[in-house]
């Protein structure tokens, strides 16, 4: 590559739900679990319940995910949940693409440039996702498994302060400018990573996201 190129190079971010697509992929996954009679009705109406409370309450997306993970997954067997994945993606895609920062996926990926999935589902989802978007690398929360592989705890959640260290380390390893990093997200949870971003771009933005996008003069699609 000719040094005028590595110039050019940029390093692009994308958020997962409602960004690349237009909906909550762990949500959708669990909906897929129960019709597939792998998780039973009241697992999932809790799980419709908590989402709601999400969204209507101040609770934060580190409780959400504990209490998803303690009431919902804890002691699944991993390959169980593994195995239905390519369901969900099947059902899910393309139908649920979000068009508007999938074209500009696409265009990332034809100008050369490097493009990176950081998202807060689990890391078994979004490594699916990002196989079927092309994207060079990825990162979800981490779980720990037992010696029969059964989930134990969250080992590594991904919120807004994780996925900033995401980036910096992406941009050191990659020798990539604040300047040449552009961000997709479209929660408010990101704006520390978002402040990272030489060009930080709302993505169907919740509300406090939408204030602080036209605050800032930041790109909205």
């Amino acid at each position: 590559m000719h040094t005028s190129d590595k110039k050019l190079r940029k390093l692009i971010i994308f958020d997962l739900d409602h960004t690349l697509i237009s909906t909550n992929s762990s949500y959708c996954y669990l909906k897929t679990l129960y019709q597939r009679g792998a998780l039973s009705i009241s697992v999932l109406l809790r799980a419709a319940l908590l989402k709601c409370q999400f969204y209507a309450t101040t609770m934060t997306l580190e409780k959400l995910h504990h209490v998803v993970f303690d009431r919902m997954l804890r002691g699944f067997s991993l390959e169980s949940l593994e195995k239905h994945i390519d369901v969900l993606v099947d059902k899910l895609l393309p139908g649920a693409l979000y068009l508007p920062a999938y074209q500009e996926l696409m265009a990332a990926q034809k100008r050369g440039d490097y493009t990176a999935l950081i998202s807060s589902g689990p890391d078994f989802l979004v490594r699916r996702f990002a196989t079927y978007f092309g994207i060079d690398s990825w990162e979800g929360t981490a779980y720990d498994v037992d010696k029969e592989h059964r989930l134990i705890n969250i080992a590594k959640l991904i919120t807004g302060p994780q996925k900033k260290r995401s980036l910096l380390r992406l941009q050191e390893r990659l020798g990539i400018p604040k300047k040449q990093v552009v961000v997709y997200t479209d929660s408010h949870d990101d704006i520390p990573l978002l402040l990272e971003a030489g060009e930080a771009v709302a993505v169907n933005p919740d509300r406090k996201l939408a204030k602080l996008a036209r605050l800032n003069n930041w790109r909205i699609i």
